[in-house]
């Protein structure tokens, strides 16, 4: 099926590798070699395992290939990396390369089909309609044996979803879902049985062969049956290329030099325990000859002709509408999948609001024998703080515990940032607006207040939206979870200094008086007290 500007032809495509080194400085006169002149090259419908004990450069090397280091800072890369015949460089040859990432990092709430389809809507050329992209998706849902968990949330620790393999095959069929010449994959059997890890590896070798592309991927301990579904083997050793060739190549290798691989071992364990057991002369030894004895090291398995480049996914992608559109309608689904967060959301505030309400029962009614303005007060600063933390916390840790989803679809152009934050306030508008009307129906009837109902929700929920927006941003800076919650107090406990409740705003040091203009709160409990002592709109 060819739909769009995809080409229907499968045309063969070479990516090669020439003379890859990276090195890192350390200190002023110390440098550390990562990788050293390592050379190959694969065609396509090739699948190729990186190999190497701990520490040997395997994930240095596939994100060098992939163009995601590059000569920056303190780290230089030199070499030559091409695909048919042109350097990796420039959004249209990115465009090309997929890369999965050894964490499967999706949204729980969203089903496989979701997952996929979220992919091609936003990924795909404008030149592919409705159909075809709908089309495209159950292609790959078949062509990945996603048939009978495709309608199946994704899950987490929480949420009961899909199986380890279905969860990596998933990701693997959203980077596939763009028909990408390379695929990167950094350990793609991690977590996983053999049973799954042989589904895994099957499948790629299958789509491999299937569509033409070149699939490179670093692997850890494979089982005999998932070794031999490897058309290549990269075996690196201290960042030095140790051999480079088919499985077949690497028996007889080994066994010219000795060191072949008894019938009942799996010749993958073998290979990985003389890598860290043998002495280095002896390794040193059997590296330069199984370099020397490695042809297609050096040169390419086909020859390259730069006019074979065909441009699959040419065209402009989603534009901005439907970005925000897209997301919007994830994170409203995310909500309300969440069964137990969304009730917790409307069930908490609830009690804690008719708590507090009742705690200062009727402070507002002035007629009272023992009316207090000072309770009448505290009664409403509760209220006012309580917003700030209540809207706040929650977002807190938000964006660090999205950060890994935002940072692959970002790194992928899904989408633009612009439209990643706009569609959170989008989603979170409503929510704040039904919080601030759950919270002043119990304050405002119990606590017998005599501003305008609607005046002290609005100003309950522009003064939410704005603690909102700073507990993203804390969130956006932090490192992790953990940081931002130790950083909040530092953000958010000021405002309660410089908002009025403590010390008045006059006996504040002059040089520090500045920061009480940076507190929302101070806004919100000043149009709150005007609001009730009729200043604005007179007596109740």
């Amino acid at each position: 099926m060819a739909v769009g500007n995809e080409t229907a032809v499968k045309i063969a495509s070479t990516f090669s590798w020439q003379d890859v080194s990276m090195t890192v400085q350390k200190g002023k006169k110390q440098e550390k070699q990562i990788l050293s002149n390592i050379s190959g090259s694969l065609s396509s419908g090739k699948v190729c395992a990186l190999m190497g004990p701990s520490g040997a450069g395997k994930t240095s090397l596939l994100n060098v290939l992939a163009a995601r280091i590059r000569s920056r800072g303190t780290t230089e890369v030199t070499g030559n990396i091409t695909l048919d015949g042109q350097p990796i460089t420039g959004s249209s040859l990115r465009k090309r390369i997929a890369y999965v990432m050894q964490q499967d990092i999706l949204v729980p709430t969203q089903t496989v089909r979701e997952s996929l389809w979220f992919s091609a809507n936003l990924r795909l050329p404008k030149s592919y309609s409705m159909k075809d992209k709908k089309e495209l998706v159950e292609k790959m849902l078949v062509d990945l044996g996603l048939v009978k968990c495709a309608d199946t949330y994704i899950g987490d620790d929480m949420i009961r979803g899909v199986s380890g393999g279905e969860k990596k095959r998933t990701c693997v069929g959203i980077e596939l879902i763009m028909k990408p010449k390379l695929i990167f994959l950094d350990e793609p059997t991690s977590g996983l049985d053999s049973y799954a890890a042989h589904n895994v590896i099957l499948k790629l070798e299958e789509l491999a062969s299937k569509e033409g592309c070149n699939v490179l991927c670093t692997i850890h301990q494979p089982s005999s049956e998932v070794f031999h579904l490897f058309n290549k083997v990269m075996l690196l050793r201290s960042g030095k290329l140790f051999f480079f060739g088919g499985v077949s190549g690497l028996s007889e290798q080994l066994h010219a030099v000795n060191k072949g691989c008894p019938n009942e071992f799996n010749l993958a364990d073998h290979v990985m325990f003389l890598l860290q057991t043998e002495v280095e002369k002896e390794l040193d030894n059997m590296q330069a000859k199984m370099i020397m004895e490695t042809p297609a090291a050096a040169t390419p398995d086909v020859p390259h002709d730069k006019s074979v480049m065909t441009k699959t996914m040419e065209g402009a992608t989603a534009g901005f509408l439907t970005q925000l559109l897209a997301l919007s309608k994830r994170e409203a689904q995310n909500i309300w999948r969440d069964k137990p967060g969304l009730i917790a959301s409307i069930i908490i505030p609830v009690i804690l609001n008719v708590f507090f309400a009742a705690i200062f029962y009727q402070v507002g009614d002035i007629t009272l024998d023992n009316y207090d303005p000072r309770s009448h007060f505290g009664g409403m600063t509760q209220v006012a703080i309580g917003g700030m933390f209540g809207a706040a916390q929650p977002l807190l840790l938000k964006f660090p515990l999205d950060r890994g989803i935002f940072l692959r679809e970002y790194a992928t152009s899904t989408y633009g940032s612009a439209a990643y934050f706009l569609s959170k306030t989008m989603v979170e508008l409503p929510q704040s607006f039904l919080n601030a009307v759950i919270t002043w129906t119990a304050a405002y009837f119990l606590m017998g207040l005599r501003g305008q109902f609607m005046v002290y929700v609005l100003v309950f929920w522009v003064t939410g939206v704005a603690a909102a927006s700073t507990a993203v941003l804390v969130g956006c800076l932090a490192a992790n979870a953990e940081v931002a919650q130790q950083a909040a107090p530092a953000v958010f406990v000021p405002q309660l200094l410089f908002a009025g409740f403590f010390i008045t705003t006059e006996q504040i040091p002059a040089w520090l008086r500045w920061a009480s203009y940076l507190c929302a709160l101070k806004y919100g409990m000043n149009l709150n007290i005007l609001n009730e002592f009729g200043c604005i709109l007179g007596p109740a």
